[in-house]
């Protein structure tokens, strides 16, 4: 148990750095343009086809909005690599990809696939350790019908705040 919960420690905070790393620019107001800028450049170097376009106010208040709560909830993880973070992070991811795949379908920069792509690989790594670890504490905790004992309460997961 102690090995697998290290394994989901370690998609817990691989994904929070891939988020520190891809969000944190977005936080800072006078960075977001310019990284914005640079991926767009990226993306019209290696030819995945359609642009950023010019952003307003209120649009880059919200980007920067996003990328500061992104880049704080990255932290908490990185602090933090429990399977209720885990949890939460595959819903969060979820949520995410399907806003990622319907951007894709309407014209947005073909970067914002490969980035789709880094999305579902990290939410289905998480959601895989996730499940693998509620089922091992499951099964600990539920006793054969035919047992003299009693069956326990459905797990806590108090073993998994950290991770660790």
């Amino acid at each position: 148990m102690a090995d697998l919960n290290l394994q989901l420690s370690r998609a817990v905070k691989t994904s929070a750095v891939y988020d520190l790393v891809t969000c944190l620019p977005l936080a800072l107001p006078g960075v977001a343009g310019v990284y914005l800028m640079v991926l767009d450049t990226l993306n019209g170097a290696v030819g995945l086809g359609g642009q950023v376009g010019d952003l307003s106010p209120l649009a880059m208040m919200f980007i920067n909005f996003l990328g500061s709560l992104l880049s704080i909830w990255a932290v908490l993880r990185l602090i933090n690599p429990s399977w209720a973070n885990g949890l939460t992070d595959v819903a969060v991811r979820t949520f995410f990809s399907i806003a990622m795949l319907n951007a894709i379908m309407n014209g947005v920069p073909g970067l914002i696939g490969v980035l789709w792509v880094c999305e579902l690989g990290l939410l289905l790594v998480q959601a895989y350790y996730v499940h693998r670890v509620w089922r091992v504490e499951h099964a600990a905790t539920v006793q054969p019908a035919v047992s003299v004992r009693p069956v326990q309460a459905a797990p806590i997961f108090q073993n998994h705040a950290p991770a660790e």
